[in-house]
């Protein structure tokens, strides 16, 4: 997930190894403004998961 720097509308989005972001189904950068810079996301950690760990 990755952030557009411009006006900030979120999509699913693949890091290249060039260390490029863009918007999966959308090579011509943010549909909304057109900008081509993104941020990752943070990752959040799926509560569900986070509950049984380090239960035995």
């Amino acid at each position: 997930m990755a952030a557009c720097e411009n006006c900030g509308s979120v999509y699913a989005a693949l890091e290249h190894s060039d260390g490029t972001i863009r918007p999966i189904g959308s090579r011509d950068g943010c549909t909304a403004c057109g900008e081509t810079a993104f941020t990752p996301l943070p990752d959040f950690e799926d509560d569900s998961k986070a509950a049984g760990a380090g239960d035995e």
